[in-house]
């Protein structure tokens, strides 16, 4: 039975395992609707990751300075599942939030030009309209490697081999549709707080 610790020092019990997301809506409606991950014991963690034991959380939503950062770095990967969907031979190598922004690495055959960009931003935009849920799921390491040699994307094999050591460890999926990365995280649960951007180069 998880008692969970909020920053106000109230306390709030519950019978079973839960999420950072169960208890937003434990307090209220409006915070449920504005969390974007958590800080469960000076950890940050997606809203969906299980609680079993007694913490301490901070629910983090886009007024705070994590939650920009957790913004910038899911749009990284909206981007690149549009980016697949409009040039399919695109590589993805990694997507790091920097100072005022966010960029992805690609490998392509030619350069992206404005053009280019201008139907990058229309998709993305169309994308977040549709609200869909980021969903995320812990693959073994073998299953990753699998999964990204399906999808012909060699980075990602690259950052698997040198990164993730063969010990049993679990690497984080994340789905957007039919579009999968892999990441630390955590990242926004919906695309709906993925709304204001602007692709630059």
């Amino acid at each position: 039975m998880p008692i969970i610790t909020l920053p106000d020092g109230s306390r709030r019990e519950f019978e079973r395992s839960v999420c950072a997301m169960d208890v937003a809506e434990s307090i209220g409606p409006g915070l449920a609707k504005a969390t974007i991950c958590a800080r469960v014991d000076g950890e940050l963690k997606d809203v969906s990751d299980i609680i079993n034991g007694d913490v301490n959380i901070s629910l983090i939503t886009s007024k705070d300075p994590d939650g920009v950062d957790v913004i910038r770095h899911s749009f990284a990967h909206l981007v690149g599942h549009a980016g697949k969907q409009l040039f399919p031979g695109i590589k993805m190598a990694i997507g790091p939030v920097i100072e005022n922004g966010f960029y992805y690495d690609i490998d392509y055959d030619r350069r992206l030009n404005s053009e280019d960009l201008e139907a990058l931003e229309k998709r993305i935009k169309e994308l977040v309209k549709t609200d869909y849920p980021v969903i995320k799921r812990w693959a073994s390491r073998d299953d990753a490697i699998a999964e990204f040699k399906d999808r012909d994307e060699p980075y990602k094999l690259e950052i698997i081999d040198r990164d993730i050591p063969d010990d049993g460890s679990k690497i984080g999926l994340y789905h957007h549709q039919e579009y999968i990365d892999m990441c630390r995280g955590p990242h926004v649960p919906n695309t709906k707080f993925l709304k204001h951007f602007k692709l630059t180069k």
